[in-house]
């Protein structure tokens, strides 16, 4: 039998486990989110005078809620509500450290917001066009802010009304936001008066091309894509070959070997050892072909290995931006080699700076596997790139953006889906 005092704290402790319980389920939501992922590739844009790098980007949220019943026994479920947003986000490409972060929309799941797709879609002025979710949207380059929507332009162009597409497939960008309205007339939107004009390609292809990378590409560029190995260095040839390579490139007998530049020429006709070659630099004497009916032309003779070179592993010359030369650098005189440390996961890129005499003045590790994009800037590049990596049988991926200083090699790093700046 309870005397009074156990009453008294069988009572309490009642008590306190019913708010003890209700206070748990009253606080027993809580959100999880995803990595989030780039949506089109990224852009350089113009801030004032200044170039900043713009990534969009989307992430999963995953809301969780307890909906508790009445009564003194708590009786409910979980509710799960699954939502995703838009946010658009600016590096320095000095340091690849984040300027601002901006949430552009919140699109919930039911809403279609698994599919909904954003893409970044061309600068005019201080203004960037992009698409979001369902329609097109001006942005201030200097900030981000919203300066125009679907609702702007149908405001401006009454003869747009009711006729702009939802879905990406109908834009492009050409000078300017490219509409194919719903009657399939096309339109160009110019800023600042978001005012439509009509819009005729020059030709199909030209369109289908414009088009293409305004709603399909998504930035896939690939590590040789940025590499040469064939450059003129003061005034003497110089090849970045492995012997088999270098082999080939002697047989020059059409003249077609040799980077000149000149119709007919194609330096990537030099055989092209694709797996763990080890690549080191040669020279040539440049002669002339024989004769041919439209004469004769520069040929590359006794390609020689050069003494004391270097040598390095799945390696290239970086090009120039814009260009298929080899980048150029000053104080000292020399350019870079973009090269693996290693050929299995562990391996990463690496680039090498050497003077004019093959003497490497540092070398920079950087942290991903393969090079999608790289931007010069005075003094700087800017490097975007991806690692993949495997964990338990898994393999994932993950994009870090690197800020190079050319001076010293020195390097800051930013871990786009961890969304922080990593040593």
């Amino acid at each position: 039998m309870l005397n009074r005092r156990d009453l008294k704290v069988q009572v309490f402790l009642s008590i306190g486990g019913a708010v003890t319980l209700a206070l748990q389920l009253s606080s027993c939501s809580h959100s999880s989110f995803r990595p989030p992922e780039r949506e089109g590739p990224p852009v350089l844009a113009q801030q004032e005078k200044e170039p900043r790098l713009w990534l969009l980007l989307k992430q999963e949220e995953q809301r969780m809620r307890h909906l508790g019943g009445g009564g003194r026994r708590v009786i409910g479920k979980w509710v799960t509500e699954i939502y995703y947003h838009f946010d658009l986000q600016a590096h320095d490409p000095a340091t690849a450290d984040r300027l601002w972060k901006k949430r552009l929309a919140t699109v919930k799941d039911d809403a279609g917001g698994h599919t909904a797709q954003a893409r970044l879609l061309g600068q005019e002025g201080e203004v960037v066009w992009m698409f979001l979710n369902d329609g097109p949207v001006a942005v201030s380059s200097k900030d981000g802010s919203q300066l125009a929507d679907r609702r702007t332009i149908e405001e401006r162009n009454p003869t747009l009304r009711g006729l702009i597409p939802k879905d990406l497939d109908f834009y492009a960008y050409d000078g300017g936001l490219v509409i194919t309205a719903a009657d399939a007339r096309r339109f160009r939107i110019l800023t600042p008066d978001v005012a439509a004009e009509p819009y005729t390609p020059p030709n199909d292809d030209y369109f289908r091309q414009v088009q293409f990378m305004a709603t399909r590409w998504n930035g896939g560029y690939h590590t040789r894509d940025f590499l040469v190995r064939q450059m003129m260095l003061n005034g003497r040839w110089v090849g970045f070959f492995n012997q088999k390579e270098a082999d080939d490139a002697g047989e020059d007998g059409f003249g077609d070997r040799i980077a000149t530049g000149e119709p007919g020429t194609n330096p990537d006709r030099v055989y092209y050892e694709t797996n763990q070659a080890r690549r080191t630099f040669w020279s040539a004497r440049i002669g002339k072909t024989k004769e041919f009916s439209e004469g004769t032309h520069d040929r590359l003779f006794d390609v020689t290995r050069i003494p004391g070179a270097p040598e390095y592993l799945e390696a290239g010359l970086l090009i120039q931006q814009g260009t298929k030369k080899p980048l150029r650098l000053k104080d000292p005189d020399g350019f870079l080699v973009l090269h693996r440390t290693r050929i299995d996961e562990e391996g990463r890129l690496a680039l090498t700076r050497l003077d004019d005499n093959f003497k490497p003045q540092w070398t920079a590790t950087l942290p991903f596997h393969d090079l999608r994009n790289r931007y010069e800037s005075p003094g700087h590049l800017l490097l975007y790139g991806i690692v993949q990596e495997t964990e338990k049988g898994v393999t994932g991926s993950s994009e870090h953006l690197v800020a190079l200083n050319l001076a010293d090699g020195k390097m800051q790093s930013w871990n786009v889906p961890a969304e922080k700046r990593v040593d």
